[in-house]
Order: C-alpha cells, then structure tokens, then sequence
C-alpha cells in the first residue's frame, strides 16, 4: 500500500512535538550565576520580557500588587517574563536570603488573546499586563528577604491549561542566588516584583536566561 506524500512530514512533525514535550521541556542544564555583585538580582527565569511597570500606591495600572503576589508593596518595579514552550521550564531564586510567604493560589486556566499568542510564539513581546490571565489564574508567589533587608516577590501565574507547578522552596528557608525554586511543566508567565531601591537592567522584548541574566541592580 502506497502511503500518501505527506505522511514523511506529519510523521516528521509529530515526532517533533513529542519529543519537545517528552523529552526538551524537562532539560536542567548547569546554572552557575556569573556574577559577583551582590546587589544584582537575576532573572528568575528564562523568557521573553513581557513588560516592566512601575509600581505606585501598591498597584500597576489598575491591578493590586497584593492580590497579584500577596505582597504589601507599595512602590517599585513588577516585571513580567514569559516562559514558552521552547524556554528551561525551570525556575530560579533571584538573589539569597531568607524565603518569606511561600504560598498558592487557586484560580482559573484562561489563556492569553491569540493575538498575543501569536506574537510569542515568533518571539516578539505582547503587554500580558492586560491579559485577564494575569489577575484572575492560579498562581504560586513567594517573597526573598535579602541579608540587606530588601525583599524580592516572585509570582508564577499559569496560563490556559493551569499553573501545573512543581515548587521546592517552602516558607523560612534559606536560599542561595539561582536555587531551583520550581518547575513549570506547561510554562506560564514569571512575575517579579523589586523595591523601588533598585533599578530594572532588562527591557521589554530582550530574551533572559535564568540564574544568569542580571535583571536589576
């Protein structure tokens, strides 16, 4: 029996994809912070920058930054990271110190606007600030109190199929920077949120790695 032409390229195709979810979602490689400034804060991700806002009287254009992270922060920078499907789908402590208010959130599975989607998937930024992903999905959020006082909020936020977060931090713990802090199966979106001490190093659409990418100073 003769097989149609296209069969080379679906069977190609669907090799490909079960190999990207099988097998590459779950790669670990080696990341060891290069950096010796202690006052630097690394990305706590690899992704694309979907924004950098600042943060004033404890909200970011509408949005609460306490329901967003948990966080009574009322002045400073929230930055968001994409995690896509091609991105090390762990994550990393941004700096050292003590964990603080480790904790999850239930919440809904609502994707992102396809054209947003689109967008991501050829590596160009799309403003999720506006998504109604970002106030309303499940999340994991946990804070860093560094030796210098200053704390750092992390938030994981998943998207349409839900956060489906492995985490290995817990509340009280000490970390150094770019411990292993979780792991998103399904990616998501990567909240931080710094004091206003501290300025962003990074820019919307610049591509970051985890561990390693200085993203604030």
């Amino acid at each position: 029996m003769r097989l149609p032409r296209r069969f080379p390229l679906l069977a190609a195709l669907a090799a490909g994809v079960w190999y990207l979810r099988s097998v590459y979602r779950f790669r670990d490689p080696v990341r060891l912070p290069a950096t010796q400034d202690a006052g630097a804060v690394l990305s706590p991700a690899d992704g694309l920058v979907s924004f950098v806002r600042r943060i004033e009287n404890g909200g970011v254009e509408g949005l609460k930054v306490a329901e967003l992270l948990g966080t009574t922060q009322r002045e400073g920078w929230l930055l968001g990271l994409h995690v896509g499907p091609l991105d090390v789908h762990f994550t990393y402590a941004p700096a050292q110190g003590t964990v603080l208010n480790a904790g999850h959130k239930p919440g809904q599975s609502l994707g992102v606007p396809l054209t947003d989607a689109a967008q991501m998937l050829l590596g160009r930024p799309a403003d999720l600030l506006e998504s109604d992903a970002l106030a309303r999905n499940e999340r994991y959020s946990y804070a860093v109190q560094r030796p210098d006082g200053q704390t750092l909020t992390v938030g994981l936020v998943g998207l349409e199929r839900g956060l489906q977060a492995t985490t290995y931090l817990s509340e009280g713990q000490s970390v150094r920077q770019g411990n292993k802090a979780a792991f998103l199966a399904e990616g998501g979106l990567v909240l931080l949120a710094l004091p206003a001490s501290l300025t962003p190093q990074v820019s919307v659409g610049e591509h970051v790695r985890g561990a390693e990418t200085v993203v604030a100073r």
